[in-house]
C-alpha cells in the first residue's frame, strides 16, 4: 500500500532478533503520520483488477457459513482472508489467503521469524484490543505498535490487516486522523459491529470512520465489521443483511465475526454461525462492494 505518511520507524532488524525488539521501550511514544488531509474521498482503490470483495472469516466457522451455495457463490466471486492457527488448514476454495491473527506484535514478530510460519500464510492481522490478550504496553500505543506491524509485514512480503484507532486511545493532543489510521495493507473497522442493530446509526458510524480514512489514505481498501454474536442484545440476520447492503458503496469488504464468549468477549451469547450464514444468503446475487 503505498502512503505520503512518514513515521518515526523503529528499526525491527533481523528476523532472528525479532524476540529483542524494543517493544517494551517505546514508553508512550506514537509513531507519526503526515499526511495532506483530503476534503472528499475518492472512489476506494479495487482491491484486485476485477474489484473484488474482501471476506474476512475465521476457520472455526468457516465450512459452516459457506455451506449454503449463495454464500459459496458470494466467497467464490471475492478475495477471502481465512485466519487459521498453525493447526489448521485453510479451505480449499481457489481464491482462499490463510491468515495468522495476532494480538501481540511481540508473538507476531517471533512467529514471523520462522520460515515454514512464512510458507504457510499469505496476512497478517494485528488485532490490538482493549483486552488481557494484548500486552498493556502495545494497549498503551497501538498506532506505534500497528506501524511496527505494517512495516514487519511488508518487509516479510506480506498482507498486514489493523484495526481502525478509535480516538479514545490516543493522547488528546494526538488525537486526529493522520493517528487514528494505521499503515497496514487493509483498515478494519470492527468497533462499527456495536451499532448493528439500528442499520441507520450503523451506516452513519461507518461513514464517519470511512471519510477519516479516506482523508489520510484515499485508496487503502476498508473492511466494516459485522457480528452474528455482538455484546448485548440479539441481532437478526435481516438487521445484519440491511447493515452489509446500506454500506456497501462505501466499503471494500466486510470483517466478519462469530465470537464466543470469552476474554475478548465475555458477556457474548454462544455463538451462531447459521444466523451469519443466513445473513449472508440474503444479500442479492449480484452483491458488490466499493
Amino acid at each position: 500500500m503505498k502512503s505520503s505518511r512518514t513515521t518515526n520507524r523503529t528499526l525491527l532488524g533481523a528476523a532472528a532478533a525479532a524476540m529483542t525488539l524494543s517493544l517494551a521501550a517505546c514508553g508512550t511514544t506514537h509513531a507519526k503520520h503526515h499526511s495532506s488531509i483530503v476534503k472528499t474521498a475518492p472512489s476506494p482503490h479495487p482491491v484486485t483488477a476485477s474489484n473484488r470483495t474482501i471476506w474476512l472469516l475465521a476457520y472455526s466457522h468457516f465450512n459452516q457459513v459457506v455451506s449454503n451455495s449463495k454464500v459459496l457463490q458470494l466467497f467464490e466471486r471475492g478475495t477471502v482472508y481465512e485466519p487459521i492457527t498453525s493447526r489448521q488448514t485453510a479451505n480449499t476454495l481457489h481464491n482462499i489467503i490463510p491468515t495468522a491473527d495476532f494480538h501481540s506484535a511481540a508473538l507476531l514478530a517471533q512467529k514471523i521469524a520462522s520460515p515454514p510460519f512464512l510458507r504457510s500464510v499469505g496476512a497478517i492481522i494485528y488485532d490490538n484490543e482493549r483486552y488481557a490478550n494484548t500486552p498493556q504496553i502495545e494497549q498503551l500505543n497501538p498506532l506505534h505498535y500497528y506501524t511496527e506491524v505494517s512495516h514487519l509485514a511488508k518487509d516479510h512480503h506480506l498482507t498486514s490487516i489493523c484495526d481502525f484507532i478509535q480516538p479514545d486511545r490516543l493522547p488528546a493532543s494526538e488525537r486526529n486522523p493522520s493517528n487514528e489510521v494505521p499503515n497496514c495493507s487493509i483498515i478494519g473497522l470492527n468497533t462499527v459491529q456495536q451499532s448493528e442493530r439500528n442499520p441507520q446509526t450503523y451506516l452513519a458510524v461507518v461513514s464517519r470512520a470511512v471519510r477519516t480514512i479516506r482523508s489520510v489514505e484515499p485508496s487503502v481498501p476498508i473492511i466494516a465489521g459485522i457480528s452474528a454474536n455482538p455484546r448485548g442484545a440479539p441481532v437478526t440476520a435481516a438487521e445484519l443483511t440491511t447493515d452489509m447492503r446500506i454500506v456497501a458503496p462505501l466499503v471494500n469488504g466486510f470483517w466478519l465475526n462469530v465470537p464466543a464468549p470469552g476474554v475478548g468477549c465475555p458477556s457474548c451469547h454462544e455463538p451462531d454461525p447459521n444466523l451469519l450464514q443466513q445473513a449472508l444468503a440474503n444479500l442479492p446475487a449480484s452483491f458488490t462492494t466499493g
